[in-house]
């Protein structure tokens, strides 16, 4: 449900132009409008989520994981510096 009101200013050619492409796809201007903020907007937030995802799973292949780790050697050998 659609409860939130916003204005756009079009000079008179691209209100034309608009009008002309609602009516070939037979929908309002605003119908338009909003298809057109969602692609625009909508996709790059899922193209971002999916490169981070791809990040992470990259991470996670190249990082080995140390097991039996003695942390009182790790902390002496890093007091000699």
């Amino acid at each position: 449900m659609l409860n939130k009101r916003v204005n756009f200013l079009f000079d008179e050619e691209m209100l034309m132009r608009l009008r002309q492409m609602a009516a070939e796809e037979s929908v309002s201007v605003g119908d338009l409008v909003r298809k057109a903020v969602k692609k625009t907007y909508a996709d790059k937030d899922a193209a971002r989520l999916k490169r981070i995802n791809q990040a992470c799973r990259e991470i996670e292949r190249v990082r080995t994981l140390q097991k039996n780790i003695n942390y009182k050697e790790l902390i002496n050998a890093g007091r000699k510096y």
